[in-house]
């Protein structure tokens, strides 16, 4: 048995660490497009302020691979898949056969049809070397604005305010993480990141970037412009579809999989960024993770165990810690709110279990609040306690066990 897998990001290392624990004898080939080993990618704003290099946020040594027998091929992305021949086509000319093959390419990042976007200066953020580039490219900037006031658009307009230029981060909605905050959490967080010399703009609209080769300025809806002398972009992700063309693998937003990560081709798997599962691209490591672990069980001829996903998202900018899981927009869910020295949570019940949850300025009982809601555990007992900064999560936890 020899699966191939495209990507060796979170899903697909997770996949292949699976797949080795689970069949010490299978043959496990990993193809990557960058020539780093599994590396963290939320730390990359760390690499744009400068506080550490790309080798320290790499996971795992060389060493670990070879001791698992996991094949991991640097600098070496695929072209196109065949699923009929059963193998993948190389960009350097190459192909290697599969039994199973993992689609695991991740995601690229979108760019909004604005003109000017072409223009030097103007850069994404998504890979090691994306972070290095903007690093640089920084330390010569005065003026520097970020369009999008998602999770790594503000972790990254904090990573840039270290260049020591004036940073301004935009966002189109009404508030900070519209995905993931209510009003009064995001209210807070912006009050938090401005006091570390971020500035924000909400109910921005980018119309346009203006410059003669290089950018000069960003263009808004409400008429004014902004001077720049660089722009990053950070307005979402897009899966990585390219290599389908032709292989029969449906798609939506995403590669269509089922609970078992399986695809519309026999044999075919997808997990992580590039994939679609119950109409939901998540985008997110916790969703990245359980769906590697399903792929390698069901290519393992394993139960592949709960399709259930819980939406978890974690933010740091400087002290300032962002909680946001599950449904935190349930419109007749019972609600419990804690406010207090800098601290928001709010605590979403449905029938007395937890569906949703928000913390603000704390990180105390995130990991027992995930666990509570992916056990969908009674905790209607509590009241209003269960909101507090001071609430006995782990005690809770243990009770629901």
């Amino acid at each position: 048995m020899k699966t191939v897998i495209m990507g060796n990001g979170v899903a697909g290392v997770t996949a292949a660490r699976r797949l080795r624990e689970n069949d010490a004898d299978s043959g496990i080939v990993v193809f990557s497009r960058e020539p780093y080993h599994y590396y963290y990618k939320p730390r990359l704003p760390e690499v744009v302020a400068g506080t550490v290099d790309v080798g320290s946020l790499v996971i795992n040594p060389p060493e670990w691979y070879e001791e698992r027998r996991i094949d991991v091929r640097l600098s070496t992305p695929v072209s196109g898949i065949d699923a009929v021949e059963r193998r993948v086509r190389l960009e350097d000319g190459g192909a290697e056969s599969y039994d199973a093959l993992l689609i695991a390419t991740g995601a690229d990042p979108f760019v909004p049809p604005i003109s000017g976007a072409d223009l030097d200066g103007v850069y994404t953020l998504r890979t090691a070397d994306d972070a290095v580039a903007l690093r640089h490219a920084a330390g010569a900037a005065k003026r520097i604005v970020v369009i999008g006031g998602g999770l790594l658009g503000l972790e990254s307009a904090r990573g840039l305010v270290a260049s020591g230029a004036d940073v301004v981060a935009l966002e189109v909605a009404d508030r900070l993480l519209p995905r993931q905050l209510d009003h009064a959490g995001a209210e807070l967080l912006t009050e938090r990141i401005a006091a570390l010399g971020l500035a924000v703009r909400t109910n921005a609209t980018t119309t346009s970037l203006v410059g003669d080769g290089a950018v000069e300025g960003v263009s808004l809806e409400d008429g004014e412009t902004l001077s720049a002398d660089l722009v990053l972009i950070s307005t979402g992700v897009r899966p990585s579809l390219d290599t389908l063309a032709g292989t029969g693998v449906d798609a939506g937003r995403g590669v269509l999989v089922d609970c078992g990560m399986r695809t519309s081709v026999p044999d075919v798997f997808a997990a992580g960024d590039v994939a679609e599962l119950d109409e939901r691209v998540w985008g997110i490591i916790p969703a990245a993770t359980a769906m590697a672990e399903s792929a390698a069980r069901a290519i393992g001829g394993e139960d592949f165990g709960s399709c259930r996903i819980v939406g978890t998202n974690t933010l740091k900018i400087s002290e300032v810690d962002v909680y946001s899981a599950g449904d935190v927009f349930c419109d007749d869910c019972e609600t419990h709110v804690f406010e207090d020295s800098g601290v928001y949570r709010k605590v979403l019940l449905n029938n007395g279990r937890i569906v949703g949850a928000i913390v603000v300025g704390s990180r105390r009982g995130v990991r027992e609040l995930d666990k509570l809601i992916v056990a969908g555990a009674d905790v209607s007992s509590y009241g209003d306690g269960i909101a507090r900064d001071d609430f006995d999560f782990a005690a809770a936890l243990d009770a629901a066990a």
